[in-house]
Order: structure tokens, then C-alpha cells, then sequence
């Protein structure tokens, strides 16, 4: 990720204020968060943790974050019971992946650098499959693009 560090320099926050600001919780796989705890990066929202090891976390006492783990549509109908607003899915790839095949996903933005890695985790896996429609396009001076898609009427659950 350091490639991207670029990207927060100049003020500009992407939008990132606004939509924190609509969500109640945020959702995040466990190499996510450790990337997220290693870096020092702040939580400002109530933040679940799915990890397929949740006991290696017993006993963790970090304040905000909750370890859970099993099914996910159970996961995200406990976090919309304790906080009753849009869930900010922070990813990685595992996870989207999961909530798109459980058909749990219904809006994602983007967001594109003018960057050629070479390599990397591919976004979506191969078989996964879904049908989004683009809502909004927004360029950045940075040379950034985010790309707001949501799920198709009839495909969200």
C-alpha cells in the first residue's frame, strides 16, 4: 500500500468525511485491520473484525473493535441490530468477495489510481459474479477516479 501514500498528501479527503459520517459501523477483514493497526490508523466507528480465528483474539482488549467470525448475513444482521446505519466495509478482497457471493453488498465505490503495479490480490475472485450499475463518477486533481456502483433492483437481499 505504500504506492498509494501519495494519494493523502494535498488535504484532499475523497469523500471519505461525508461517507464515514453516513455509516454506524465499520466491517473489515482481520489482514485489513492488521495492516490498519500496524500503520496506526484511527477508528472512528465501531469496528467488526472477521477473522476465521476469532479465539486467537480472547482476551484482546482493544477498544471499538469486536472479533467475530461464521456466517456472514448473521454477522451483518447482529452489526445492523447494534447499530442501525450503513456499514462502512473497509474490504480486503476476501471479504468483499464473500459479501458479494452472499449477495450482502449493495453499493461500492472505488476508487482508481493512475498506477501500474504489475502485481497485487485481484479484487474480485474469478467466479464472482454480480450485477452493479455505475451511479456517479468523480475525477480528482490527483489523477484519482472513484466509481460509485450500486446493485441492480432485484439482486439485493
Amino acid at each position: 500500500m505504500s504506492w498509494a501514500e501519495k494519494y493523502l498528501e494535498g488535504g484532499e479527503d475523497y469523500g471519505w468525511a461525508q461517507l464515514l459520517g453516513s455509516c454506524g459501523s465499520a466491517l473489515m477483514g482481520r489482514n485489513t485491520f492488521d495492516f490498519m493497526q500496524d500503520a496506526g490508523a484511527d477508528r472512528i466507528l465501531p469496528t467488526y473484525v472477521v477473522t476465521n480465528s476469532p479465539y486467537a483474539f480472547d482476551g484482546a482488549n482493544i477498544s471499538g473493535v469486536t472479533f467475530v467470525s461464521g456466517d456472514l448475513e448473521a454477522i451483518i444482521q447482529r452489526i445492523y441490530a447494534e447499530h442501525p446505519q450503513d456499514i462502512f466495509v473497509y474490504g480486503g478482497a476476501v471479504l468483499v468477495n464473500s459479501l458479494i457471493e452472499a449477495g450482502l453488498l449493495d453499493e461500492m465505490r472505488l476508487f482508481i489510481a493512475p498506477d501500474v503495479l504489475g502485481d497485487g490480490v485481484r479484487l474480485f475472485s474469478e467466479g464472482v459474479t454480480s450485477k452493479f450499475l455505475l451511479e456517479n463518477t468523480k475525477k480528482y486533481p490527483s489523477g484519482l477516479t472513484q466509481m460509485t456502483y450500486s446493485k441492480l433492483a432485484g439482486q439485493i437481499r
